[in-house]
C-alpha cells in the first residue's frame, strides 16, 4: 500500500489531498495521513514546507495557477521514492 499510495502522489505530481488519496486508495483518511507519514519518515517523500522560492518554481508544472487550496498538500519524491517506485532499489 506503501508503494501505491508514493505512485498515486507522483501521479498527481505531489498535490494531492488526504481524501483524494483516501477515496484513490479505498481506505480512510487517518490510514492515508500513517502512510504519507510513513514515507515522509523512510525519506521517500518530501513535504513542500514554508514559502516557495522563485526559482524552486520555475520548472513547476503549477507555477502560473499554483494555489493550494486547503486540505491539499504539496509533497515530492525524493530520489530514494523514485528508486523505489522504478525498482532500483531504496531500501
Amino acid at each position: 500500500m506503501l508503494r501505491r499510495t508514493l505512485a498515486l502522489i507522483a501521479g498527481c505530481q505531489g498535490v494531492c489531498s488526504y481524501d483524494d488519496l483516501a477515496r484513490e486508495l479505498g481506505v480512510s483518511q487517518p490510514l492515508v495521513e500513517r502512510l504519507v507519514a510513513d514515507l515522509l519518515r523512510s525519506g521517500c517523500l518530501g513535504m513542500a514546507t514554508g514559502e516557495c522560492v522563485a526559482e524552486g518554481c520555475t520548472s513547476c508544472p503549477l507555477r502560473t495557477s499554483c494555489s493550494l487550496p486547503e486540505g491539499v498538500r504539496l509533497w515530492q519524491l525524493t530520489e530514494k521514492g523514485r528508486r523505489w517506485l522504478a525498482g532500483t532499489g531504496g531500501d
